[in-house]
């Protein structure tokens, strides 16, 4: 993992989030990289991280068995007539303010981690706020979270061969099967996902775990020798490749000739007219950072329809600067 590049995206995470508390904020902080996130504020103050590269608060109540999918359907349901999230969830499943609040505010470090442990390319403020689920109550203080966020990049920096939560596909050193009932159940765990294919962050999203100390347990265990970096080139099959040829007919039959079927018709763009009159609908968290981005780009001509213009509009830029 390249200290250099954690360093730089924490430094520019550390200033958006020191202007949106100056300003008191309301709204949410996109971050477009790899793998990127959301910052969602309430008067400059985090209530909730989203993004792609770490569970979220939803996440880990669902994958550890805390919460079933059926009670997570009705927290949502009660939370769009009015009711708290936070009620629904302690009448159906026991689970306190005490207890979700640590949950969301893990999961909310957890996130910031796994942005600066990324890279980040473009920025944008939208000062209208999306609706979240399991806020942190109270919110939390931008600059305890990035005291957290910069604490662990130097703890995973500091081992002797750190992994990239993101980057690095981890795979078994060959006999470590023979030995994994010496293992404790983490190891365990973490070695029998480990197949070539998946990253920490991979591991840590099967196994409903936060990708951090999923992240440092992976570095220990190639540290250990009990697992390795995959080798990111494809392979290649052995042997010279030969062109595929038609199979011939066999001996005493003849070859049927079909008459070739007709292509598919084509769709023409905007044939149904649903984009004349349909108007975009708001979607929540990350997922709205490439089309909020893509207008952003386009500038004031290219703004989606039913947008206005704003005599102070949003700040946004790249991550060289505003």
């Amino acid at each position: 993992m390249s200290d250099t590049r954690a360093r730089s995206s924490f430094d520019f995470l550390a200033w958006a989030l020191g202007e949106c508390r100056t300003a008191r904020t309301t709204g949410s902080l996109y971050l477009a990289g790899r793998p990127g996130g959301v910052f969602h504020l309430r008067e400059g103050q985090v209530i909730a991280v989203d993004g792609p590269g770490a569970p979220g608060a939803d996440a880990l109540l669902l994958r550890s068995g805390r919460i079933s999918e059926t009670d997570w359907s009705a927290v949502l349901r009660t939370a769009a007539g009015g009711t708290a999230p936070h009620d629904e969830l302690f009448a159906r499943t026991g689970i306190g303010g005490a207890e979700l609040g640590l949950v969301t505010t893990m999961a909310a470090q957890d996130g910031a981690f796994a942005v600066v442990a990324g890279t980040i390319d473009e920025y944008a403020v939208d000062l209208k706020p999306l609706d979240v689920p399991l806020p942190i109550v109270p919110a939390l203080d931008p600059g305890l979270l990035l005291a957290e966020t910069a604490r662990r990049i130097d703890a995973l920096a500091s081992l002797p061969t750190p992994v990239s939560p993101h980057r690095e596909r981890l795979a078994p050193v060959p006999g470590v099967t023979a030995t994994a009932a010496a293992l404790s159940a983490t190891r365990r765990d973490i070695v029998a996902c480990a197949n070539g294919r998946r990253s920490a962050r991979d591991i840590a999203f099967l196994l409903g775990r936060n990708v951090f100390p999923v992240t440092v347990e992976v570095s220990r265990l190639v540290g250990d020798g009990l697992l390795t970096v995959a080798d990111p080139t494809p392979r290649v099959t052995g042997g010279p490749l030969r062109p595929l040829r038609p199979r011939a007919p066999e001996a005493g039959r003849t070859a049927v000739v079909t008459e070739p079927k007709p292509p598919l018709p084509r769709r023409e763009p905007g044939a149904s007219g649903v984009t004349d009159t349909a108007r975009p609908q708001r979607t929540s968290g990350w997922q709205a950072l490439p089309r909020l981005l893509n207008r952003i780009r386009a500038g004031p001509g290219g703004a989606a329809q039913g947008d206005t213009e704003d005599d102070n509009p949003p700040p946004k830029g790249t991550a060289r600067g505003p």
